[in-house]
């Protein structure tokens, strides 16, 4: 009698991850679905890697090995023709899956068996620690636009079926690749769907140095033209490319500068204004909301001196930002006193807050808009009672910045997205309210006719499905897009 082969294969890239490895694999012991494998590739480890799989004590995880460090694309490769089951997650060596993952992925695959690709949301862990720091929530919906302006999920998000990872030519050995896996499926006809749940945790580390800036940024870059220029992508995608490659030169530009690699930083700044001129557009806005954002991701480093550093780096014609330095190093404590307090930081979030008061941080609309963006999806990972609770913690900081009128502002456009939410759902019966607590609190939305279409539809059971909220005037939407447009903060590319 022959053994039965497992549904789904678990693959993990591993190359000196003796520190975060034993950690993973007990996040996979702990599943609620059980009929799966893993598969460890030791990717050329000098480490005690190999040992601490082979004691992992259980009959579903195996060990394969390289002689030599080939990279993580290469050890996913060695996993998937080594695998066994229909189904192939991915999992960096040092993130972990919430116990859920593999039942949620295998139970919607089975219910809709035209679907080849699936992903979730994750959370994404403070920097060389176990304590949550954010959620990322990539659209419901991806577009090879997602896919090819910024990188808008990670391996260990990913689930796929071995016949189209076999059917596409599996992971290219190249920085980048995930523009090219992605790419190639979507371009195949293999069909995306969205696991709205945050099911995995994606470790980052501290301090880390990036040897090659300029092969990493090139790499990237080719990675996204090799499918720019497949003959099958649509002409409106196609028109994207420049501002595709100005979001990885951007992106790169950071890490050099933040490595004190000057002529580099600002060789790829200005490559970046080159594609895009619209990234220094409203008093650079773009470019600063991203070295704010990198600059403030690890809890570990000192955002005021790392600005400070870029700053005095940026290039002689944009000089002109430098006015702009006292509100980039206000609005990044302002930003990190907010995450702290929904990520139940209180005291970290009083000290943020207090600075940022202290600099003189104004609570704008952006802020408002992406705070707004962040309570949205805690509470639905969370509900909603776990939301308000979160949302109502902010409201003493908030008047510390911006008086009783950022508070409604916030109340406000919260409501108002709620309530455009609660629409698609079809639960007309709430939305009512949350319009007229969104105009109670900030009458500018009685001038948004969305709002008023929701509200007449709710209230007279003419509410369709089809009904786009996109209708409302931008500003004032019911999405919110993440700070960095489509990208994700850091560059592709599992961590190996």
């Amino acid at each position: 009698m022959g053994m039965t082969m497992p549904e789904v294969s678990v693959i993990i890239p591993a190359h000196n991850g003796a520190r975060h490895l034993p950690a993973t694999l007990q996040s996979l012991l702990g599943q609620t679905f059980d009929d799966f494998e893993v598969i460890v590739v030791d990717d050329g480890s000098t480490d005690d890697t190999p040992a601490l799989v082979r004691q992992a004590g259980d009959r579903r995880i195996r060990l394969l090995s390289h002689e030599r460090n080939l990279g993580a694309d290469r050890a996913r490769n060695t996993g998937i023709c080594a695998a066994s089951g229909s189904v192939l997650a991915f999992l960096d060596q040092d993130d972990l899956f919430h116990p859920d993952k593999l039942r949620a992925h295998v139970e919607f695959l089975r219910a809709h068996p035209d679907i080849g690709f699936t992903y979730n949301a994750h959370f994404d862990l403070h920097y060389s620690s176990d304590k949550i720091r954010g959620l990322w929530r990539p659209p419901r919906v991806l577009t090879l636009a997602d896919l090819l302006l910024g990188f808008p999920i990670a391996p260990s998000d990913m689930v796929t079926t071995k016949r189209w990872a076999s059917a596409i030519g599996m992971w290219p050995g190249f920085r980048g690749s995930e523009y090219v896996f992605l790419g190639r499926l979507w371009l195949a006809g293999c069909k995306f769907a969205c696991i709205d749940r945050a099911l995995n945790y994606r470790r980052y580390h501290s301090g880390r140095v990036y040897r090659d800036v300029a092969a990493y940024c090139a790499s990237e870059i080719a990675a996204q033209q090799t499918v720019f220029a497949d003959p099958r992508v649509p002409e409106d995608v196609r028109q994207l490319r420049d501002i595709a490659f100005a979001n990885t030169n951007l992106v790169w530009a950071y890490h050099a500068l933040a490595q004190n690699e000057t002529a580099l930083g600002q060789r790829l700044l200005h490559e970046t204004m080159r594609l895009n001129p619209a990234t220094v557009g409203n008093r650079g806005r773009t470019l600063l909301e991203l070295l704010i954002d990198h600059s403030t991701a690890d809890e570990n480093l000192d955002h005021e001196t790392l600005l400070a550093r870029i700053f005095s780096q940026l290039p002689p014609d944009l000089a002109w930002l430098s006015e702009r330095y006292p509100w980039a190093i206000a609005h990044g404590c302002l930003w990190r006193g907010a995450r702290a307090v929904i990520w139940g930081q209180a005291e970290d979030g009083r000290r943020h807050f207090a600075r940022a008061g202290a600099l003189g941080a104004e609570s704008d609309e952006p802020f408002i808009q992406r705070l707004t963006h962040e309570l949205l999806s805690h509470e639905k990972e969370y509900g909603a009672l776990a939301g308000e609770t979160v949302r109502d913690a902010l409201f003493p900081f908030l008047r510390q910045i911006g008086g009783a009128a950022a508070v409604r502002n916030l109340k406000g456009c919260y409501a108002i997205n709620r309530a455009f939410a609660s629409y698609r759902r079809q639960r007309y019966r709430e939305v009512p309210a949350l319009v007229l607590r969104a105009f109670a609190n900030d009458p500018r939305y009685l001038l948004n006719r969305g709002a008023f279409s929701i509200l007449l539809r709710s209230l007279t059971g003419t509410g369709r499905t089809d009904f786009r909220p996109e209708s409302v005037p931008e500003g004032r939407l019911n999405h919110m897009p993440p700070p960095e447009g489509k990208r994700r903060t850091g560059p592709a590319g599992g961590r190996q």
